[in-house]
């Protein structure tokens, strides 16, 4: 079996919580999971000691196992997102796109779509941040800026991810938006869910790890030749959504189960487990 741990929505800064911090540190210290997956969100303000805060954490998490990280919409710099929509073609356009990501890169790593195997599983991770742009653009003001689309050239990067994978391992994409509308939210993270969903699961995908709507949630459903389980992370911060606590996932994966079992924070005891979900793996219908 697999284990793997899927973190989120970290919001280093004032959200911070230093004790469900460590108290996520130590626990996942005692399970010593195959992989730890953070799915975006490490910052509040994408601010140089935010950065510096969460590069430190991750650090510590790396000692407990191999990580893969992609940054979240508040990973980028708003005012490069901006400058790259409204600067001309050409070096200020792209300029303005270094910006965006500059602190991200500096702090945290050049890749923003990186990729990781272990034995079981391969995770596909796919940079859904792109701040104020075409792609993410909806019919609802609120919605600018905060909401992320995939890329074609993502979906490339995934398809190379998984073809250069062990056929057995289980096939997972990691993204921060959350592709399921959310309970508590109403709204969905991505622009272009249904497009991205179908692209995911033609190439294979059982598991998608996302983050973003600070709510705990397991769904499963079908596109294309066979199901998509989505795994939602909650956020390990204050920034909760009413009558929910801070949260993260294990998942578990053998040659035909996934199992999630997610586990929120109780003041006095940690992290305990809240839900306990399993799926049969549709690793017949993969595409050859």
């Amino acid at each position: 079996m697999t284990t793997l741990a899927h973190v989120s929505d970290l919001h280093f800064g004032r959200p911070a919580v230093s004790e469900r911090l460590d108290a996520l540190r130590g626990f996942l210290d005692g399970v010593g999971p195959d992989a730890i997956a953070v799915s975006g969100d490490l910052t509040q303000r994408c601010t140089n000691r935010e950065f510096t805060q969460a590069r430190a954490y991750l650090d510590s998490l790396g000692e407990i196992a191999p990580r893969l990280v992609i940054p979240g919409n508040h990973d980028i710099r708003w005012i490069g997102a901006v400058a790259r929509n409204l600067g001309f073609v050409g070096l200020l356009r792209e300029q303005a796109h270094i910006l965006k990501y500059s602190r991200y890169r500096k702090y945290i790593s050049d890749d923003l779509s990186p990729s990781l195997e272990v034995p079981g599983a391969v995770i596909a991770g796919v940079n859904t941040a792109h701040g104020i742009s075409r792609g993410s653009l909806t019919r609802r003001f609120r919605d600018l800026g905060v909401i992320g689309h995939v890329k074609h050239a993502d979906i490339e990067r995934v398809r190379a991810a998984f073809e250069a994978a062990d056929p057995a391992a289980a096939r997972i994409v990691m993204i921060h938006h959350n592709p399921i509308r959310g309970e508590l939210s109403g709204r969905h993270g991505l622009a272009n869910t249904e497009q991205a969903l179908h692209a995911f699961s033609d190439l294979g995908t059982e598991l998608i790890l996302c983050g973003h709507d600070h709510q705990d949630a397991v769904h499963t459903i079908e596109k294309g030749a066979h199901g998509l389980v989505i795994s939602t992370a909650g956020t390990i911060s204050n920034r909760i959504k009413p009558g929910r606590a801070s949260s993260f996932n294990l998942v578990h994966t053998d040659a035909d189960n996934l199992r999630i079992v997610a586990h929120s924070w109780k003041k006095g005891e940690g992290f305990v487990p809240s839900e306990d979900r399993t799926f049969p793996r549709h690793t017949l219908s993969r595409p050859t």
